[in-house]
């Protein structure tokens, strides 16, 4: 099923991946693209940024030539002239200021003399432009205006160009109109200083912000110049954005591309927003979907189909196992008919058996008493007769002779009783080895009687077993005396009997080492008047009787060949368990054949 399903899914794996490469190729193409348009836009406005520089570079240069412009340095004091000739130049050029600073940096003429912010008699000493132009080199800061609070671009010159500086002309140039255009392009365009400062950008927001987090002597060196006033430069992006391909700014990522831009170090900063360098992604992924679900929906039309198939299928078969459990039910019905007349014959068969086991038991029974009653007749007679002759020896030998019969008479009806009806016996928790014990007492004359040695082979922990030590005992004297009559015949005569605990079972084993039962014989010595002693030698009932008890008991009796002769008789019965072992004995068992 799991592979049948991997087939299913393979084509819109194929389809998905094959999306996936193809996104991949056209998101580098697109950036590629997005790529060379910065570049094209970057190198524009470095152009445009440089012109404007190159556009005002000159007029420094001029003032600080021009003896009108610089009048005011010779006489250590503000001269009107200067500040109209400045006037009549920014209004000629464009520029925003010009202004001349002594020797300390005070200004001595300004083309806004007539305002109220007139920087006249300002000192900016402390800018850069005006340090580098007093140590005869040429001044370019940006910065936001101390007094004026305008951004702009402060050139410097100093003066006289030859020999040694005794001021310095200065022009700012606005730049907030290239801004301006920036912002009417619709495109998202900013310049940062050396030390990562937005101060031009086409998104006013971000304005004197930074790209980093500026560190401590970067801050103070620029509050030192004032060169952004009180802005609080705090940083634009969510992650730093030095030779980044991309800037998170306000949540928002774009890609980033850079140009620097030749002049203090400055930096332009071209940015894309990343769904335009994503534009194909989504037809691409779209196709993909669309794909994948027409092959969704053709997989369920076909499975659909299959599955109507299979209705009218699983139908057709529905209806043939009704048929089938129809017939079904028939057939139980039939087997159960069946099975109560096999019942009642196997009930007819036992009737059968019993009735057989009493014709063959009254037939033995007729056999075993006939000859001895036709003695007894015979018996009988002859006493008659020798009492009639006077002959009272032999009528009294006669008496013993007819006392004889009738004691094997009685001895006979006793057995059969005791086959019929195995005594009772209390069921308790026994250790065999105490009934082993017994039994070897009882048995011990019919051993010295027959001069067969008896061993005993018992454990040393008890063999605890909830049985009845009566019937066991029975068992085993009936076991011992037919090893010992067994053995007799020989000229070392031994009876062997061993005792363990074996499989939840309590085996007791008693072998001898006698002629042994033949095989052909063996199934037979358990049936009543069976026996392979001698004619005087009993009745064929012990062992009759013995396996019964080991049977009411739970256990069994079997027989079996000894090793290297002779028999050996082996009884089972089952072991008390350690759960057991606490139970109040059982009440008294009766036979099956008491009830």
């Amino acid at each position: 099923m799991s592979k049948r399903w991997l087939y299913f899914a393979l084509p819109p794996l194929v389809i998905v991946a094959a999306a996936f490469v193809v996104v991949q190729l056209f998101l580098e193409l697109d950036e590629d693209r997005v790529d060379r348009k910065a570049a094209e836009r970057l190198t524009l406005y470095r152009q445009t940024i440089l012109g404007e520089y190159q556009k005002y570079r000159y007029l420094p240069y001029m003032i600080a030539r021009d003896p009108r412009a610089t009048a005011a340095l010779g006489l250590g004091r503000p001269v009107e002239s200067a500040n109209r000739f400045l006037e009549e130049m920014a209004a000629n050029s464009g520029a925003d200021l010009l202004y001349v600073m002594n020797g300390d940096g005070t200004t001595l003429a300004a083309s806004n003399w007539r305002d109220d912010l007139s920087l006249v008699g300002r000192n900016y000493g402390f800018r850069p432009y005006f340090k580098s132009a007093i140590q005869g080199e040429e001044g370019r800061f940006f910065a936001i205006g101390a007094t004026l609070l305008e951004p702009g671009l402060f050139l410097a010159r100093p003066t006289p160009v030859a020999g040694a500086p005794r001021g310095v002309a200065v022009v700012k140039v606005d730049m907030g109109p290239l801004e301006d255009a920036w912002a009417e392009g619709g495109e998202t365009v900013f310049a940062s200083d050396a030390n990562g400062v937005i101060f031009l950008s086409s998104q006013p927001e971000w304005r004197y912000r930074t790209l980093d987090a500026l560190p401590d002597d970067v801050r103070r060196s620029i509050e030192s110049t004032r060169q952004y006033g009180d802005q609080s430069l705090e940083p634009v992006g969510e992650q730093p954005a030095q030779s980044l391909e991309q800037l998170q700014i306000d949540g928002k990522a774009y890609r980033h591309n850079t140009a620097k831009v030749g002049l203090l170090g400055w930096t332009l900063h071209f940015l894309v927003p990343v769904e335009e360098t994503r534009k194909s992604v989504l037809p691409i992924w779209a196709a993909a979907i669309t794909f994948c679900l027409v092959y969704a929906v053709i997989v369920l039309m076909l499975r659909g189909r299959r599955l109507r198939k299979a209705s009218v299928l699983l139908r057709r078969e529905s209806a043939s196992l009704k048929e089938l459990n129809t017939r079904l039910v028939d057939e139980v019905q039939e087997r159960r008919r069946v099975e109560r007349e096999l019942l009642e014959a196997q009930r007819g068969l036992a009737r059968s058996n019993r009735l057989a086991a009493v014709g063959e038991m009254s037939a033995a029974v007729v056999h075993e008493l006939s000859q001895p009653l036709a003695a007894l007749r015979m018996f009988v007679a002859g006493t008659r007769k020798f009492l009639e002759k006077g002959d009272t020896e032999t009528a009294a030998e006669n008496l013993d002779e007819i006392d004889s019969l009738q004691m094997r008479m009685a001895s006979l009806t006793q057995e059969l009783k005791r086959f019929a009806r195995p005594g009772e016996s209390r069921i308790e928790k026994t250790d065999l080895r105490e009934c082993v014990r017994v039994a070897e007492k009882i048995a011990r004359p019919r051993f010295e009687e027959t001069g067969v040695s008896l061993e005993l082979d018992l454990p040393d922990t008890p063999l605890e077993a909830e049985t009845a030590p009566l019937r066991i005992e029975q068992v085993l004297v009936n076991l011992l005396r037919n090893g010992a009559d067994a053995a007799a015949s020989e000229d070392h005569g031994t009876v062997t009997l061993c005792a363990e605990r074996q499989d939840g079972q309590v085996i007791v084993r008693i072998s001898d080492n006698g002629p042994g039962i033949p095989a052909d014989l063996r199934e037979r010595v358990f049936d009543p008047f069976f026996s392979t002693k001698a004619s005087s030698g009993g009745m064929g009932l012990g062992l009759a009787i013995s396996i019964r008890l080991a049977e009411d008991l739970g256990g069994g009796l079997s027989v079996g060949t000894n090793t290297p002769k002779g028999a050996v008789f082996e009884l089972a019965l089952p072991a008390l368990t350690p759960a057991q072992a606490g139970h109040a004995p059982s009440p008294e068992l009766k036979s099956e054949a008491a009830e």
